[in-house]
């Protein structure tokens, strides 16, 4: 969010995920000036602490996640 925030305060461009600069590029706070660059697909970590196994309301927060990832994917435009 920091490098989110020093764009929108005009203090350099930045390479950002599409959930994070969505909302700012659709108000103006931030243009594409590099519409042909794109980040690296890669995989998301998501790490948890626990001595008794995986939770249900854990495992769900998971399912949820993967299921966003993959709506959003299934949505963009081939780069």
């Amino acid at each position: 969010m920091a490098v989110r925030h020093a764009a929108i305060d005009g203090l350099g461009i930045a390479i950002l995920p599409d959930h994070v600069c969505r909302d700012a590029l659709s108000d103006g706070r931030l243009v594409r000036v590099l519409p042909a660059w794109h980040g690296l697909k890669g995989i998301v970590h998501l790490v948890f602490t626990t001595r008794r196994g995986l939770p249900p309301a854990v495992r769900a927060l998971i399912d949820h996640l993967a299921a966003g990832f993959q709506k959003e994917l299934a949505t963009r435009a081939p780069a």
